[in-house]
């Protein structure tokens, strides 16, 4: 072959080359399926060399990604040579190959009146580097490259069933070699220069096997019982090919059967949505009855490539419900006595009377949030110890509960808790706002050794009972309006009891009187008529009142020693007139509001 001068290409060049190259054809032959099915790479050979005859023990590379094939000369020297390109195929294990198709050019021919007889052979996977005598061993002819395209352009070779057969067979690399066919190898006029061999190939991996199977959001377990003969059947579906930049659709299949009888199989294939979305399926009303079941799915991509079954998901529908429980306890019986009390805990059997369905109770006291206990066995009891909160009639619900979570009727236990809070007596039930007042706690329970109280929000204070069981404390309440006092007592054996409380009202409030202009009547002095208004304060301790006449901006007086103070004021106009006052402690404690109307006359 006669040598050529030619400008250095990169392989940066090449690369892009060759990928344009590869968009313009892909855009021809990538037609039979959707192009975006599954994953299209172009790959370039992870080495390229050729050997030569003349040279028979020297490893030639490609130079400028270029390598001779046939005969060619340099001088007076005639050489002989063979290409090979060898590829990776890791990225495509467990792929389906679609298509792959080799590119290349000519950069140089010899005569292109003579036909191009450029054969594609497979060789085994040379472990050193090339040449003429080190060449690897050749398996079997893969093609012939584009014999009927022009000369010296763009070529493209078919090489499916080779790339697919090296994925299949478990390959990591193939090794590809070009020659000039036959004897007319070592024949001048056939000889030609090519660009290494880039391959297109559109592979496609197959979903995964569907996995998170679950029957109305339960997952797959043992001993899946459902409670409706309509359930809906879930997988989640995923496939490698899918990423960011391509949401890989697919289906699910669904299947299932009774156990009893899988030849009474449906099935029913879902609309395709991405990779990755979870898939549900409802079973119609009328094809499943009480019994065990057992469903199973596989997925399917755009590229027709379906995954494997995923392994069997067995559930019991059971939509019967359990047999109402029964509820019993000799602490709190349900009969016409009165017994416990409020803080005393007792216990409560609930029992499924053999009823091997039932597994667990829910119960609730009076409206109370319900709770689960599990029964000791299938069909056997459970006790559990409540503690009411409040005296009187109390209603225990209870239900029982299946595996598939069928309720049975509720039961209704109606027992009565007994009164044990104390009572508590004033004895100065007319004491205002800090006076003392003494109460006396009496008991409801027997054996009660001491009380604990509180006045309003206050700190807890504990006094011991005397023998009579009462007990006597003195409180000095500086809260004005309303107060409550709230006591418990306990026993010897550490009973609580309920509690009880004493409510009370301090006060506060000033009073206000006049001569001329009486409080709250519709008489009164002639307006323009000077009026004197005495103040009267309604606790001890006042300093000062804070009064307005008429909705005028407040003012203040300060209080005598007897808590009284007098301000006067003259109405100008007739009708009613308004003043409001409220006093106030050295301590800053502020009463309650006094509001009263007086009246001014007309002039006769």
């Amino acid at each position: 072959m006669p040598v050529t001068r030619r400008r250095r290409v990169s392989h940066r060049f090449l690369t892009t080359g060759l990928a344009a190259l590869l968009a313009a054809t892909s855009a021809l032959v990538v037609t039979a399926t959707p192009a975006s099915a599954g994953e299209s790479r172009f790959i370039l050979p992870t080495s390229a060399s050729w050997t030569d005859a003349r040279q028979p023990s020297t490893a030639a590379p490609e130079i400028d990604g270029t390598v001779p094939v046939g005969t060619w000369t340099s001088g007076d020297d005639k050489h002989t040579s063979r290409a090979y390109f060898t590829y990776d195929l890791s990225p495509f294990q467990g792929k389906r190959i679609i298509r792959a198709l080799g590119l290349t050019e000519e950069t140089a021919v010899n005569e292109c009146a003579k036909p191009r007889e450029i054969e594609l052979w497979r060789t085994e996977v040379p472990t050193t580097a090339l040449t003429w005598e080190t060449s690897p061993a050749v398996r079997e002819k893969i093609a012939d490259v584009a014999p009927t395209a022009p000369c010296q352009g763009q070529l493209e070779v078919p090489l499916t069933e080779a790339v697919r057969q090296a994925v299949e067979a478990g390959q990591t690399s193939i090794t590809l070699m070009a020659r000039i066919a036959g004897d007319h190898e070592e024949k001048l006029p056939y000889g030609r220069r090519i660009r290494e061999l880039g391959i297109s190939i559109e592979a496609n991996t197959p979903p995964d096997v569907p996995t998170s199977l679950a029957v109305n959001g339960l997952p797959c377990a043992d001993e899946l019982h459902i409670g409706t003969a309509t359930p809906y059947l879930a997988a989640k579906v995923t496939d490698a090919d899918a990423a960011p930049s391509n949401a890989e659709p697919v289906t699910a299949t669904f299947a299932w059967w009774p156990v009893a009888d899988p030849t009474m199989r449906t099935e029913w294939t879902s609309p395709a949505k991405a990779a990755g979305s979870s898939f549900s399926y409802t079973v119609a009303a009328g094809q499943m009855v009480d019994g065990t079941y057992a469903f199973a799915v596989r997925a399917t991509d755009r590229a027709g490539d379906t995954s494997t079954w995923s392994a069997e998901c067995r559930f019991t529908v059971d939509t019967t419900s359990p047999a109402q429980p029964t509820v019993s306890s000799t602490d709190y019986p349900a009969d016409d006595g009165w017994y416990g009390g409020p803080g005393i805990p007792g216990q409560f059997t609930f029992s499924a009377g053999g009823d091997t369905d039932t597994v667990q109770f829910r119960y609730s006291v009076s409206g109370q949030p319900s709770t689960d206990v599990a029964a000791d066995a299938p069909g056997g009891s459970a006790t559990v110890t409540l503690t009411p909160d409040r005296d009187g009639p109390r209603t225990l619900t209870v239900e029982a509960i299946d595996l598939a979570g069928n309720r049975s009727p509720a039961t209704s236990y109606v027992f009565l808790v007994r009164t044990t809070s104390p009572t508590i007596t004033d004895a100065d039930p007319t004491a205002g706002y800090g006076q003392p007042r003494t109460l006396t706690f009496t008991p409801r329970m027997e054996d009660v050794v001491e009380y604990t109280y509180r006045l309003d929000d206050g700190p807890e204070q504990t006094v011991p009972a005397t023998a009579d069981g009462t007990a006597t404390v003195t409180i000095t309440p500086t809260k004005p309006g309303y107060n409550t006092v709230y006591v418990r007592s306990r026993t010897a054996g550490d009973l609580p009891s309920g509690e009880g409380s004493y409510r009370f009202y301090l006060a506060t409030k000033p009073t206000v009187s006049s001569v001329e202009y009486p409080i709250n009547k519709f008489q009164g002095a002639v307006a323009g008529t000077p009026g004197t208004f005495v103040l009267q304060a309604g606790m001890p301790g006042v300093t000062e009142f804070v009064y307005s006449f008429d909705g005028r901006p407040a003012e203040t007086v300060a209080a005598g020693a007897d808590g009284s103070a007098s301000v006067g004021y003259t109405p100008t106009t007739a009708g009613i007139h308004r003043i409001t006052v409220h006093t106030r402690t050295g301590d800053g404690i502020v009463s309650e509001t006094f509001s009263g109307t007086f009246y001014a006359s007309r002039a006769s």
